[in-house]
């Protein structure tokens, strides 16, 4: 399983789109009111929305890095699986109850900004020990499974294979509490 620091990095890389959205809508604000694009003037300005396309361009890729890491290394283990469904049909209200905010954020204040960073960083550490979802897993071709063990323990795996029925899966990998993924 994924230690701490890697659950952190795995679900800030699933809210990096977030940045990337904010960062490109503030280009195109100021670009709109004629204003000259600027990214870094001073210390004070490290935190900026445009330098949020900085922070996506950091986060991203650990979406995939970690995955693919935790397929070649992580503890395989059998699992006997009693029934599985697809959970991507949860995805695209996740994904819009996540980015629905920042269509706010072009209007506010900086202290709106801070406060809804901070909650931002509420809801990553809630998501470290539940189940969730990663957008930009979707764009490198993985797929969200609910399945359910003899066991009666119920998971979200991921998988790179379209899955269909249970004897597709024979291993599997432990990410976090309640997310598995597929060897």
């Amino acid at each position: 399983m994924f230690s701490n620091f890697i659950k952190i990095l795995f679900v800030i890389s699933a809210y990096s789109p977030v940045l990337l959205i904010v960062g490109v809508v503030e280009i195109l604000n100021l670009n709109k009111e004629g204003y000259s694009i600027t990214f870094v003037d001073s210390w004070k300005e490290v935190f900026n929305r445009i330098n949020f396309i900085f922070c996506f361009l950091i986060a991203f890729p650990f979406s995939i890095l970690i995955i693919k890491w935790a397929e070649n290394n992580l503890t395989k283990n059998k699992i006997d699986i009693k029934a599985i469904k697809s959970a991507d049909f949860n995805l695209p209200t996740f994904i819009l109850s996540y980015f629905l905010p920042c269509i706010e954020l072009v209007k506010k204040d900086s202290t709106y900004l801070t406060v809804w960073c901070i909650i931002l960083a509420v809801i990553v550490l809630i998501n470290l020990k539940t189940y969730f979802y990663n957008p930009c897993l979707k764009i490198f071709g993985y797929r969200y499974y609910e399945i359910s063990t003899k066991k009666d323990v119920t998971y979200t795996m991921i998988s790179k294979n379209k899955l269909i029925n249970a004897n597709q899966i024979s291993t599997y990998s432990q990410l976090t509490d309640y997310v598995i993924i597929k060897n």
